[in-house]
């Protein structure tokens, strides 16, 4: 039957198929067009027999000269392996793209050409898909290969990924969970709700300083907030100085007296000794962060977490680089995972990750059971070489510039 493509589809139509497929994606959802406000959007869709087979949230921004760049992130979201379906779809994105002056059609499909454990990464596992990308090259469609830094790509190409279980607290490392109990015994408290927004946005603004790069403002998380409201979660981790303090003082006197009774046993009495020890050493550092931060309470950690039927994206996480001791990033991980379980959601998105898997931000990542998902890479539909060539190869060189020139100030 003859295929219609649809330019502005009914968006809880385009979300009900995109969450139904296997290709579910936060990026191809209407929400997130409302994320990205300053883009203009479409809501495009390719129907048979008036049932929606194919869905495309396009995104277009404004170019000099009048031109725009059209960007379909994570999709178009069909059934790759019907080549009529995929060809009408290219073919009607593109005409879209010519009639709104694109100087290129953008997308990046959310098809996975490899996943493996992070704990086998330097096995040989092989490429899936091929035939797509073979496919989508001979519908002109330029494949811009199998990057492997974040930077050479719209949406990075490597993300890291979980498949929650109930149990899964039980399949951590030990040395994961040795940290999420630190953190607990460091007194670290969690606190959840769109009323700590502020204080996440400090969490944020930490990581800016310590990396001198610009991220996202307040208003930008304000936003993505209110856009998925109960789907969203927003977590801080504070430290409150008096109370574990006094925690700390209590603890110490109470095993000071456990030693002095000569009741313990000798590996008792050691295992006692040693966390005495451990004690004293926070005390004093306590003491001192303390009176530098010249307040009773101080922020640690913040993230931010999106969710809809079947999968979580944890988008944003920051940390007070002062308080990295107190792990207080794995215990929100924990509690995003714990959500999950809850919310019988299965599929738990760390976000993107550098493809050679041996930087800082992977490697703590790489303590959650995580899989490491390749995808099949961004294509490019060039429909005006010149201005294209011109942004592609000094847009992002610029934005990188700026945003750490902002990071400075």
């Amino acid at each position: 039957m003859a295929f219609s493509f649809i330019q502005n589809v009914d968006p809880k139509e385009m979300d009900t198929f995109v969450m139904h497929s296997p290709q579910n994606t936060l990026f191809q959802c209407s929400p997130w067009a409302d994320i990205k406000n300053n883009w203009q959007h479409f809501y495009t869709a390719v129907k048979q027999d008036d049932e929606i087979v194919a869905t495309a949230l396009v995104l277009s921004r404004k170019m000099p000269l009048g031109k725009t760049l059209f960007y379909v992130p994570r999709g178009p979201v069909m059934d790759y392996s019907n080549t009529e379906l995929v060809q009408f779809m290219l073919s009607s994105l593109k005409a879209l793209a010519k009639q709104n002056h694109a100087i290129a059609l953008r997308f990046d499909p959310s098809i996975l050409s490899r996943v493996y454990p992070y704990h086998d990464r330097n096995e040989q596992h092989p490429y899936m898909h091929q035939e797509i990308i073979d496919e989508l090259i001979s519908f002109g469609a330029k494949h811009k290969g199998f990057t492997v830094r974040i930077e050479e790509s719209t949406q990075p190409r490597f993300n890291a990924a979980m498949e929650v279980t109930p149990d899964y607290r039980e399949h951590l490392e030990h040395k994961t969970q040795k940290c999420i109990r630190a953190a607990e015994h460091k007194g670290i408290e969690v606190y959840e709700g769109r009323e700590y927004l502020h204080d996440f946005s400090l969490a944020m603004h930490y990581t800016e300083v310590r990396k001198q790069v610009a991220l996202r403002s307040e208003d930008y998380f304000e936003n993505m907030v209110n856009v998925y409201g109960d789907h969203s979660i927003i977590m801080v981790t504070k430290l409150n100085f008096p109370r574990q303090l006094n925690k700390l003082q209590e603890s110490i006197a109470e095993n000071e007296a456990k030693i002095n009774s000569g009741e313990l046993k000798k590996k008792e009495k050691n295992l006692i000794n040693q966390q005495l020890i451990n004690d004293k050493k926070e005390l004093e550092k306590l003491q001192n962060d303390y009176a530098r931060e010249g307040k009773d309470e101080v922020i640690t950690c913040g993230i931010l977490a999106v969710y809809n039927d079947s999968l979580m994206e944890l988008f944003y996480m920051g940390n007070n680089p002062d308080y990295m001791r107190m792990y207080s990033s794995y215990l929100l991980y924990a509690k995003c995972l714990d959500r999950c379980v809850d919310l019988g959601i299965k599929h738990c998105s760390f976000g993107g990750i550098e493809g050679t898997l041996d930087d800082g931000l992977t490697l703590f990542k790489s303590n959650w059971i995580m899989d490491v998902e390749e995808y099949i890479g961004e294509f490019n539909i060039v429909l005006d070489p010149f201005m294209y060539k011109m942004f592609d190869e000094i847009y992002p060189h610029a934005l990188k510039l700026a945003a750490k020139l902002r990071g400075k100030k």
